[in-house]
């Protein structure tokens, strides 16, 4: 699944070199929606790593191989859903970097490094 890791990447470098740029209302704007998109992530997040560990399925062997794949499962869901949250974020601090709105930026690149870290 592509993730858009290397899209935000590449566009917070070419915010950070100064190639893209936008104007601040602009900017703020676009921002906005991928905030709103990360926060819609947040409780996603949380189910998927409630369940990678689940009871119930019995103390058979072929019972024990579905649950570990359920958690499996799981557990993929949890870190493809940080890894979209973390580009979200990345998103919106190169909006928010091609306006020159340094702060802003900061405070969603924080956002971002600690998504990630609850992630691990």
């Amino acid at each position: 699944m592509n993730t858009g890791e290397y899209s935000a990447t590449a566009l917070y470098e070419q915010a950070r070199g100064g190639v893209f740029q936008l104007d601040p209302a602009v900017a703020r704007e676009c921002a906005a929606h991928f905030l709103r998109f990360a926060d819609l992530l947040d409780p996603q997040v949380e189910q998927s790593a409630r369940i990678q560990a689940l009871g119930g399925f019995g103390g058979f062997d072929s019972a024990r191989q579905l649950r570990r794949g359920f958690e499996s499962k799981a557990a993929e869901l949890t870190a493809t859903l940080t890894t979209l949250q973390g580009c979200a974020l990345r998103m919106a601090a190169a909006y928010l970097l091609a306006a020159g709105l340094i702060l802003d930026t900061d405070e969603t690149h924080s956002r971002a490094l600690l998504s990630a870290r609850a992630g691990l």
